[in-house]
């Protein structure tokens, strides 16, 4: 039985003659289809602009968990005052 997944799903692109010629190239270089490298290099560009997006994944306790600590009073630390009123090192 074949694991292959149907692939049903198609993405049209204009390019210029230069950009179509360069990727044809790099696909040749890699003896890959113009489809398989386009493919490779989308899907890995894609998961590498999404990566890069802030996101915070939590079950539901994690969440109540998240939510119970930024619902708290502030906590004074003994120093920070102090700490946060001298000059910066940077100054």
């Amino acid at each position: 039985m074949s694991t292959t997944t149907l692939k049903d799903h198609r993405i049209a692109l204009r390019l210029t003659g230069r950009q179509k010629a360069l990727v044809e190239q790099a696909a040749d270089s890699r003896g890959e289809t113009l489809t398989e490298f386009s493919v490779t290099a989308l899907v890995n560009r894609a998961e590498q602009v999404l990566a890069d997006q802030p996101r915070l994944v939590l079950d539901e306790a994690q969440w109540q968990a998240f939510n119970n600590a930024l619902d708290r009073p502030a906590t004074v630390l003994p120093g920070l005052r102090d700490l946060m009123s001298r000059p910066s090192v940077f100054e």
